[in-house]
């Protein structure tokens, strides 16, 4: 029976890489090995299951169904045969983390400490989130995102961590800083700082700047950086004006005050999520990692609003 899980767990891999040399580097066997599994699951179940193109291995029509079942019934047969146990003190990967500097202003300086204190032999690669970062999920590039709720295809799960309010931020002393409330000529007579993050908008520009549109408005951008101190230095000296998250208000060191946006403006709640692809799920690593992350970021996100 355990060779008979093994055929599967690489045929599981190989469906999910879509590559031999990737499957192989996964599951730490060699290349050949990997195609001597690829020959022995063509013979158990009688089909190519995949045929090779210029773009990779494309799965035949018999190995696309086999994708759809295999996931839950190894992690039902994983369960059942050996519960997996995971000890952070000796895992030895790196995890792959993929957010902006708002959050992760919030998440790191407290899950660091933590987080090597239990799994001093691991790391985090912390990087931008990137315009394919749901492809980068589903290839194993990532193993979360923390980001906005969007609408997702199935293969994705989405973990509430919180809403976040946005103001209007400029420095101390700006013309319009002794307003109770700002209108929309106001706002737009001024020049602006864009916080980048990446598809945060189907069109991959700033929310507002999506409602500004549909009102046949425009703001003049100086200025668009993923950075929130580059962001945050440029409103201090400067007349710009930036929509920001409380939670960067809540932290920032520079010389900056705050107001609501135009009554004109209508701008969300906005819903922070943790993305995972589903087949981590099972993951008892994972799970762990979430449940830090989790546990950090919903109090802090809670307490900014």
């Amino acid at each position: 029976m355990a060779n008979d899980l093994n055929l599967l767990r690489a045929l599981r891999v190989l469906l999910e890489e879509r590559n031999v040399t990737r499957a192989a580097k996964r599951l730490f066997i060699s290349q050949p090995a990997m195609s001597k599994s690829l020959y022995k699951l063509r013979q158990e179940f009688d089909d190519p299951l995949f045929t090779r193109t210029a773009y990779g291995l494309s799965p035949t029509p018999r190995a696309k169904q086999l994708e759809q079942q295999l996931p839950k019934l190894l992690d039902q047969l994983n369960a059942l045969v050996r519960p997996e146990q995971f000890a952070p003190a000796s895992h030895r990967e790196q995890f792959r983390v993929s957010s902006s500097d708002i959050f992760y202003r919030q998440l790191l300086p407290e899950l660091m400490p933590e987080f090597v204190r239990q799994a001093p032999h691991s790391g985090i690669r912390a990087g931008e989130v990137e315009k394919d970062f749901l492809e980068q999920l589903a290839n194993g590039q990532l193993d979360f995102a923390i980001h906005t709720n969007r609408h997702m295809p199935d293969d994705f799960v989405a973990t509430h961590l919180g809403f976040s309010q946005s103001f209007c931020l400029m420095r101390e002393g700006h013309p319009l800083c002794q307003r109770q409330q700002i209108s929309l000529d106001d706002y737009l007579s001024h020049p602006h700082v864009r916080l980048y993050l990446a598809q945060i908008t189907e069109a991959d520009i700033g929310v507002i700047d999506e409602i500004l549109i549909q009102q046949g408005k425009q703001r003049k951008i100086i200025l668009e950086s993923a950075s929130v101190s580059i962001a945050t230095q440029t409103v201090a000296n400067s007349d710009a004006l930036m929509v920001a998250p409380a939670a960067i208000i809540k932290d920032s060191l520079q010389a900056l005050t705050y107001l609501p946006l135009p009554a004109e403006v209508e701008f969300p709640k906005l819903e922070t999520v943790l993305i995972q692809h589903r087949r981590s799920l099972g993951s008892p690593a994972h799970q762990w990692l979430k449940q830090m992350i989790v546990g950090i970021m919903k109090p802090a996100m809670a307490e900014a609003l």
